[in-house]
């Protein structure tokens, strides 16, 4: 598990953190909207890796790819489109509609991510 520790915004996962394989995997440019960001202690705005894009609903394509900081506006990013993603590795519960959309997309979904056991 990688990650980046960041005071304002507590722990950021690596992008792409949430999906099981990093290949076939299919990315695309996409813009990302500030309506709906997380806004940290600082002010800043952003967009969590693995959030539902553009919503968690019915009209699901994919999930962002990184953290999109939108503090000045709407921005472009890297959402992933096509994947085996781990569901409890999503910054939210994916909504019924939004798997059931994304399923017909051609995603895959496994529940939990494996347990990674370190030697000492």
């Amino acid at each position: 598990m990688s990650f980046i520790y960041e005071p304002d915004r507590g722990t950021k996962y690596e992008a792409g953190y949430f999906l099981a394989e990093d290949e076939p995997v299919t990315r695309e440019t996409r813009t990302i909207l500030q309506a709906g960001a997380t806004t940290a202690a600082n002010g800043s705005k952003y967009v969590k890796a693995g959030t539902p894009f553009p919503a968690n609903g019915a009209t699901a394509i994919g999930f962002v790819y990184e953290d999109v900081d939108v503090t000045s506006g709407n921005m472009a990013g890297s959402v992933v489109t096509k994947g085996v993603v781990y569901e409890d590795r999503l910054p939210v519960k994916l909504d019924s509609a939004a798997k059931t959309a994304l399923q017909g997309l051609g995603f895959k979904f496994i529940a939990t991510s494996p347990t990674v056991t370190r030697p000492y």
